[in-house]
């Protein structure tokens, strides 16, 4: 398959949409969706075929019923669009992606139209992203895909417009119900959605947080950088922040430091390089290794490493370390420890099969109406304080959704299939 030939031109207010319910999977459907469409632009209704639209998905689906259990629910989903606002010539409220859609069992073959306004939209769109959806298909994180579209959107505007914490989450499509402490939203959404964006993308980001002066001083807004991976990267433009020019009032905000004149790797493997030594060459080596595939934790340590040990020219020795791994038992170390860390930590082994369905499980429970969240939230709580009283263990967020996800299970019979998308 050409993956050359697999791009859509996304609208920006298509991507700027707030919608709460939508899983890896269906927010990869509808690209592919998309991506039919605009191959098609003369028809009314488009036609294609489960297995056509699993490859270009990347879906590993054996059965076809979880596909189209997902594509109903694609149909009885309500999509906020231009959240943010970005296309000022038109306003979009709240739309149904699909007009209608059919799926027959026995052939596979699926038949979808949009409603005429989007329809025109989507097929001529006057402000849009380009995007490659063979590159997305293998995004194994839904809010990685959600923040690569969005900042692939503005990778060519003069910068990323600040947001409040708040708009984020709802791009993100993440409840009130979900990752209520601002660290476990960091720590589980944010820093691994950027990673992976870092990671397996055309794209380099980074974010900074900004903190609302007054009442606990709280972090209230968000902003990115973001630059395109090529052979010389590109600095970010604006470099330091105009508060006149923003729609938000700067007296908010802590005094913004200028950016270092750096490309943006991930913040963990920046802060293993003293200033002076983040210059061209070893910043060109850091890419290089990023492309070929290598993960944060070998770049991180052999850069730690090299600045630790070279007694001269550690530039040089850090760059070599690079290539040849002198940080190897390092890292095995590492690796031991953190596989020992999660064999302690792990409360209950479970099949490979039955963690495929309590990931199903977690998805479904997550888009859950809040009602029907917060009911199911509050047995499983109280049976959790029942079972093991006093232990504060038992009352996080996490593992009071995996009780959450049991009961589910218990009541409900979750179809089997393969996937790699854990959706």
């Amino acid at each position: 398959m050409n993956t050359k030939s697999l791009l859509i031109k996304k609208h920006s207010a298509i991507i700027q949409c707030s919608v709460k319910e939508l899983t890896l999977m269906q927010r990869k459907m509808i690209n592919g969706l998309i991506f039919i469409a605009q191959k098609n632009p003369e028809s009314e209704i488009f036609e294609t075929n489960a297995e056509y639209l699993k490859k270009i998905c990347g879906f590993n689906l054996e059965s076809n019923s979880y596909m189209q259990e997902q594509l109903k629910k694609i149909k009885d989903i309500s999509f906020e669009f231009n959240y943010l606002e970005k296309d000022k010539t038109v306003v979009w409220s709240t739309y149904d992606l699909l007009s209608e859609i059919t799926f027959e069992f026995g052939s596979g073959k699926i038949k979808f139209a949009f409603p005429p306004t989007l329809r025109k939209n989507i097929l001529n769109p006057a402000m849009y992203a380009p995007l490659n959806i063979i590159l997305i298909a293998g995004l194994k994180c839904s809010y990685a895909i959600v923040l690569y579209e969005f900042l692939r959107d503005y990778l060519t505007a003069h910068s990323v417009p600040i947001m409040t914490i708040e708009d984020f989450r709802n791009i993100l499509g993440i409840s009130k119900n979900e990752y209520k402490l601002f660290q476990n939203f960091k720590v589980k959404v944010l820093n691994p959605a950027t990673e992976e964006v870092n990671l397996k993308t055309d794209i380099n980001c980074r974010y900074e947080l900004l903190k609302e002066t007054g009442i606990r001083n709280k972090y209230s807004h968000i902003r990115f950088f973001v630059n395109k991976k090529t052979g010389n990267l590109t600095y970010e433009k604006n470099r330091e922040m105009n508060r006149e020019s923003l729609d938000i009032n700067g007296n908010l905000f802590e005094k913004l430091e200028k950016d270092s004149q750096t490309p943006r790797l991930p913040e963990e493997i920046l802060a293993e390089i003293p200033d002076k030594y983040r210059i061209k060459s070893l910043l060109d080596e850091i890419v290089k290794r990023i492309d070929e595939g290598k993960a944060s934790s070998y770049i991180r340590l052999n850069l730690k490493y090299a600045f630790k040990k070279a007694k001269e020219n550690p530039l040089f020795y850090a760059i070599n370390a690079l290539k040849n791994n002198y940080a190897g038992f390092d890292i095995e170390i590492e690796e031991k420890k953190m596989q020992e860390k999660k064999v302690k930590s792990a409360t209950v082994k479970v099949s490979e099969n039955q963690k495929k369905q309590e990931d199903i499980v977690l998805d479904i429970i997550r888009s859950l109406p809040p009602e029907k969240y917060e009911t199911l939230y509050k047995e499983a709580e109280q049976l959790n304080a029942k079972e093991n009283p006093g232990n504060p263990f038992f009352m996080r967020d996490s593992v009071i959704e995996m009780r959450m996800a049991k009961i589910y299970m218990e009541s409900h019979e979750i179809s089997n299939y393969q996937s790699d998308d854990n959706d």
